[in-house]
């Protein structure tokens, strides 16, 4: 008698039919199957700006401090700013001074005196603060100390070089008596430090930031952001008018005044130009993709 075994489906062919109707499963942590953690980029984002915000106070704090300490500050104490830009005022345009005690460096011929208040000390504390700020806005990846060091030394030799550029403009515009009823010599003095100041300040942002945005890059952690305008405005606004008026500067309210309006009129107008100036780039670059995309 021959009797037919009962031939039951393949066990691999009902197991591939049951995971054809199975779902898919989620992942556990979608997380770890996006591209930034991948990339390793979501280890290390960046810390929001509150909390960069608040690491910069202390930094500006004992910038200010300083700036007490030397509040009243003669000649003396500020002779490791007046000596070094007379010898540079000396070295560049043939002008020789001498040292008056208590007063700064004198120049009998011309009658100029570089005073304390030529020393730009004011300056290179701005741009001490705008660096440290930058540093901890976007932290260097590797010897932060030396960074504090350097940024301090970077800032003394740059505001050096730019009290003495403003030094020997002020001189020439006063040997060549350049001047009016509306421009006087001294609004014009007031105006071109003004001037000389902010705009250098803005490169010595622009070039500190490009270097420490350059040695993120050799860091596997982003880069902090570029749009620092908004600080470097704000830090030159509290050092020449914030500190200024609550250290007395108003009892002069029409100088005062005048020299407040001076300096809102150049940082609005740096703003805008530079506001103008990312626009045009920007439309220029979507233009050029454009144009790309029609090819």
């Amino acid at each position: 008698m021959n009797t037919r075994r009962a031939q039951s489906p393949p066990l691999m062919a009902e197991s591939s039919e049951i995971k054809q109707h199975e779902e898919p499963k989620a992942p556990l942590n979608r997380i770890e199957e996006s591209p930034s953690f991948r990339s390793g980029r979501f280890k290390t984002q960046p810390a929001l700006p509150a909390v960069r915000i608040l690491a910069m106070i202390p930094v500006i704090i004992v910038v200010i401090a300083i700036k007490w300490y030397f509040a009243d500050a003669g000649a003396d104490r500020l002779d490791w700013l007046l000596r070094p830009a007379s010898e540079l005022v000396t070295l560049c345009s043939g002008l020789s001074f001498t040292r008056v005690a208590g007063q700064g460096y004198y120049n009998a011929a011309e009658e100029i005196l570089i005073a304390p208040a030529c020393s730009g000390l004011n300056f290179f504390l701005i741009l001490l603060a705008t660096g440290w700020c930058l540093a901890v806005r976007c932290p260097p990846p590797v010897r932060r100390g030396w960074w504090v060091l350097g940024i301090a030394a970077c800032a003394y030799g740059f505001g050096l070089i730019v009290n003495t550029c403003r030094i020997l403009i002020a001189i020439y515009l006063y040997r060549w008596q350049i001047g009016s009823d509306l421009f006087t010599p001294e609004r014009l003095h007031r105006l071109e430090g003004v001037l000389v100041y902010y705009l250098s300040l803005c490169l010595f942002a622009m070039l500190l930031s490009m270097l420490l945005r350059r040695q993120r890059a050799k860091d596997p952690s982003p880069p902090g952001s570029s749009r620092y305008g908004w600080l470097i405005a704000s830090l030159y606004l509290l050092f020449t008018l914030g500190i200024p008026l609550i250290n007395g500067a108003a009892a002069r309210p029409a100088l005062f005044i005048e020299h407040g309006l001076t300096v809102l009129a150049l940082v609005a107008s740096v703003a805008l130009a530079m506001t103008v100036w990312k626009n045009s780039r920007r439309r220029f670059q979507r233009n050029e993709e454009s144009a790309r995309i029609d090819r």
